[in-house]
């Protein structure tokens, strides 16, 4: 039997569309000897993606003396979707597995415990009343 749950990460993979807005960034990075400043842009294509036009203008004087490198990242959001939802449906298995497994062992050990029961009762009315001996 199949779960409609296995074909979640497929469904969300098809339906989705391949680039959003925080797929795509510019990242500039302003060195100095003391910190460093990060700038981001999302609007930026990746020929554009130069301190020039993604730092802001009170910041370039301080940049320009010091190292600025940028870099245009691309990420696919649509993997890390699949990959949490996937995740969760694993953690869920197994809790889903471990509860199953609790309850499932406690019926087949109960009739067990029972039975002990029983037997121990058995063996200790056989001693008493048949054997003469007192319980120990």
């Amino acid at each position: 039997m199949t779960s409609p749950f296995y074909f979640l990460p497929l469904a969300l993979l098809l339906l989705s569309p391949t680039v959003h807005s925080g797929d795509v960034r510019c990242k500039c990075v302003c060195k100095s000897d003391i910190d460093r400043q990060i700038f981001i842009a999302t609007s930026v294509d990746f020929e554009d993606c130069k301190c020039d036009n993604v730092v802001p203008e009170s910041w370039m004087k301080s940049c320009a003396a010091n190292k600025c490198e940028c870099s245009y990242d691309i990420r696919n959001t649509n993997v890390l979707r699949v990959s949490v939802v996937l995740t969760i449906v694993s953690i869920s298995a197994m809790a889903l597995f471990v509860l199953g497994d609790k309850i499932i062992w406690n019926f087949v050990r109960m009739p067990r415990k029972v039975y002990e029961w029983k037997q121990t009762n058995l063996d200790k009315r056989n001693r008493v009343y048949v054997n003469r001996s007192m319980l120990s």
